[in-house]
């Protein structure tokens, strides 16, 4: 068989969809390497989240093939996937002669087809349609590249069209999968051993809103579910009947959280502590020229709803640092919205335009300097939160998913709570997979250390 490398950069769903890639090569007879001298198609799968993304994509092209020319003096098809596909298209031709495939984010099932013409004599092949009605592309649960933790998409697409972000031009419209389709693959991934499942989609609690269901049609043998159900149903039927020990979602809108995701969170033990809900700003003004459609006080609210739960969830959220307009007093604005939340965990962002989206219009006169500045001083603010906030776990013991090898130590495993809390503790006869119990001894600012006290 060939051999194609695959390299995966940006969100869940970009990982899940590279997971989607190798599986579609198969049939094109192709199998996977970890190593990119040795492939024969490299497949960069792309994020436009970062400042200048296509420049990025291009120098490492460059790079896989200086490489591999001096290597083995061989050089690979290279294919571009993901929302720079999506978004730049024909121009990535213009840019780079070593591309020969680019493939948008609802056509990875056609890469077979794309192949075929390749060998048929086109130097180029392309597919980067979008349509509302596409169906979501399944996944077999035997081709899974993640071990323990399996990625589940439940929408794809976005509706809501923020001035700043590219996604529904490089995911198309939001539409959700049909509840059958999504207990069935998370039931199978049960049989298979998985002990948990992560929700994905631009936005989950989003699930069902457009009314567009789509998704292959279930075994006669399936529960007959209405598909006219709301992400919080959508939980709590995957709560009952999935057979998964743990389950998290994210991206969260806070404009669609709302207080029934929580009771159903709060009455389920499979449901994890966990909510991922991005502010990204606490300015009111910039959070209307971003068209988020709430105020910094109603996000507030939906916070305060996490926080009056029964169980005790850590919130993560995202910032975007100096959105155009944004002066020292809606920056200060931010600040205090971050130390009123107490994030568990906090992604940071400096601004950068995105092509199509409507902020691109605005001007953008901020020096990288003073976003810079700005986002270090989050940072200092935000790593004091997280230091307190990661000592109160100090004495308690959490169940662990062990899932790694520790980064910092060979001599430990690395694993994720159930509140989404990194704990590292010394190997022991526990294996990879298995969920243990960890007794919290020693708390940083990004992870947390113990000791296995049962397995």
């Amino acid at each position: 068989m060939k051999k194609v490398y695959i390299e995966t950069h940006g969100c869940q769903m970009n990982v899940h969809d590279s997971e989607k890639a190798a599986f579609s090569l198969q049939s094109a007879g192709y199998e996977q390497t970890s190593d990119p001298m040795k492939a024969d198609l490299v497949m960069l799968n792309t994020c436009m989240v970062r400042d200048k993304p296509e420049q990025k994509v291009f120098r490492r092209i460059a790079g896989i093939k200086h490489d591999q020319k001096k290597m083995n003096g061989k050089i690979a098809d290279f294919g571009v996937m993901g929302c720079v596909a999506q978004a730049e298209a024909e121009r990535i031709f213009d840019r780079s002669s070593d591309v020969k495939i680019v493939i948008g984010t609802q056509s990875i099932g056609k890469l077979p087809d794309l192949l075929t013409q390749l060998n048929q004599g086109f130097d180029r092949v392309i597919d980067v349609d979008l349509t509302r009605d596409a169906e979501f592309f399944d996944l077999d649960v035997n081709a899974r590249k993640t071990e323990h933790v399996a990625l589940v998409t439940i929408t794809e697409g976005c509706n809501k069209f923020c001035s700043y972000c590219i996604v529904p031009f490089t995911r198309g419209r939001e539409r959700s999968r049909t509840a059958q389709s999504i207990l069935l693959e998370s039931q199978s991934l049960a049989a298979q051993g998985f002990k948990e499942i992560h929700l994905l989609g631009q936005n989950v609690n989003s699930y069902g809103l457009s009314g567009k269901f789509r998704g292959n049609i279930p075994s006669a043998s399936a529960p007959l579910i209405d598909n006219e159900v709301t992400f919080s149903q959508l939980l709590e039927l995957l709560a009952k009947e999935s057979g998964i020990p743990r389950i998290k979602y994210s991206t969260s809108y806070p404009r669609d959280f709302d207080q029934e995701v929580v009771r159903v969170m709060d009455n389920h033990e499979n449901l994890c502590e966990w909510v991922h809900l991005p502010a990204q700003s606490g300015s009111d003004r910039i959070l209307k020229r971003m068209r988020r459609g709430y105020s910094a006080a109603e996000y507030l609210k939906k916070i305060e709803i996490i926080r009056s739960a029964k169980k005790e969830y850590s919130i993560t959220g995202d910032i975007i640092i100096g959105f155009p307009g944004e002066t020292e007093e809606d920056f200060l604005e931010t600040m205090r919205l971050v130390a009123e939340v107490e994030y568990d965990g906090l992604f940071l962002f400096n601004y950068s335009a995105r092509p199509k989206t409507a902020a691109m219009a605005y001007e953008d006169s901020m020096p990288e300097s003073l976003k810079t500045e700005r986002l270090m001083r989050v940072q200092e603010l935000q790593g004091r939160i997280q230091v307190n906030n990661n000592e109160r776990y100090l004495g308690r013991t959490e169940e662990v998913l062990i899932d790694a090898t520790s980064s910092k130590s060979q001599d430990d495993f690395s694993g994720y709570s159930k509140a989404h809390k990194k704990i590292n503790f010394p190997k022991s006869d526990a294996k990879l997979g298995e969920l243990v119990k960890v007794l919290i001894t020693k708390s940083g600012k990004n992870s947390l250390f113990g000791e296995i006290v049962k397995y």
